[in-house]
């Protein structure tokens, strides 16, 4: 008992922290998750319930079977309404969490990791995907996972496991349409630390493990692309059709503008046109793309410049693949422009403890008001939006 009171003591506001956190998340992920919205949306996740009544569907179709996998098995406990669903959705929002945690903390503070991660759980369009019955949620967890994987590390406490769990990731990750370009891309720029993992391995089994496993996973998707090869098209993140240069070119330039200037109208995905950006978070981004673009030479600011690059292009090309998979990276951009901004003050300040305090003050407010703005954009404005009424209709 001395000994518990005097943890409490000693970490009293620490965990008083801890609860709030999970107290706060818990509310954003699970407040009225069936009963925010009228019904479902036809036809986004009412198809995507119907792939996932039968295991001979996910089979001859596995795109996206990490999230219909996870799926069936919630309704083979008898649970088919919104909310359990939807919850399949908000597990995988629970794992973007943290591996956006993991990612922000290995290369900032632990107060800018902070303040960044509550920034990207309460940002409107996390909690679009996050609360609702699709597997878009897939992109926003395998680009965070394909940094945490091959960013640039300074060590590796468990090297001998580096390669099996890299095996098995890549492998999980190429279920999910429009990945393989990125998962390929990444193994190529770090093709380097892929080789130091192979020959760090201790024995034969663990790297015969790793490539017989990773085989194993991908067996499935292997079948079922060479039974229905039109499922390539959509394995690759491409539309049905190619379009005219003219067309992509306009949805090329359509993702900055949505970031910055005008949402998608989409009513299912987002309220009226109103950018995905406030105007607090893109003056971070801007302060963090110019600091990556100013330090190109490290390999950081190019895995990431490159990254998003290519994100932007998958999008740009107009399949199904939507804004998902490059926001993200857009909040680990601002992530920086947040650090980078604090590190500025600081500098000025060095040894000034009032000024120190005012400036990560003025942050910390700035990041509350973005994060009230951005929930009540979702939990008030959209919900009661007439278009967002339309397009939930669907009962079960």
């Amino acid at each position: 008992m001395k000994s518990l009171k005097q943890f409490f003591t000693e970490h009293g506001w620490e965990v008083l922290l801890v609860i709030g956190g999970l107290t706060l998340l818990f509310l954003l992920l699970w407040f009225r998750l069936g009963s925010l919205t009228y019904g479902q949306a036809a036809p986004l996740e009412v198809n995507g319930q119907q792939a996932a009544l039968h295991w001979r569907t996910i089979l001859n179709n596995p795109l996206d079977a990490p999230y219909t996998v996870l799926q069936k098995l919630v309704l083979l406990t008898g649970h088919h309404g919104i909310t359990s669903m939807r919850l399949v959705s908000t597990v995988y929002a629970v794992l973007a969490i943290v591996l956006f945690y993991i990612v922000a903390r290995g290369w900032h503070s632990m107060r800018v990791a902070v303040l960044a991660t509550w920034l990207f759980i309460s940002s409107a369009w996390f909690l679009h995907i996050a609360r609702l019955s699709s597997p878009e949620i897939l992109w926003l967890v395998g680009i965070l996972g394909l940094v945490v994987l091959f960013s640039p590390k300074r060590s590796d406490d468990h090297p001998w496991l580096a390669l099996p769990v890299m095996a098995a990731s890549l492998s999980v990750l190429l279920y999910i349409p429009g990945m393989v370009w990125l998962v390929f891309l990444s193994i190529f720029i770090r093709r380097r630390n892929i080789a130091e993992y192979w020959e760090s391995s201790p024995n034969f089994f663990i790297r015969f493990l790793s490539v017989v496993g990773s085989l194993a996973l991908l067996a499935p998707l292997g079948y079922a692309l060479s039974k229905s090869p039109g499922l390539i098209r959509a394995w690759l993140g491409l539309g049905s059709a190619f379009k005219d240069p003219m067309t992509i070119g306009k949805q090329f330039l359509a993702v900055p503008k949505q970031l910055f200037v005008s949402g998608p109208l989409d009513p299912v995905h987002w309220l009226g046109r109103l950018p995905l950006l406030s105007v607090f978070e893109t003056v971070m981004f801007i302060l963090g793309a110019y600091f990556y673009l100013s330090h190109l030479k490290a390999a950081r600011s190019r895995f990431i410049v490159i990254l998003s690059l290519l994100a932007w292009v998958i999008i740009g090309v107009g399949g199904q693949v939507t804004l998902s998979l490059l926001v993200p990276v857009v909040y680990l951009v601002l992530t920086t422009g947040i650090a980078y901004m604090l590190h500025e003050w600081l500098k000025v300040f060095p040894k000034n403890p009032v000024a120190r305090a005012i400036g990560i003050f003025v942050i910390s407010i700035a990041i509350l008001l973005t994060s009230l703005y951005q929930t009540r954009s979702y939990f008030v404005a959209w919900r009661y939006s007439p278009d967002t009424r339309a397009a939930f209709t669907e009962k079960l």
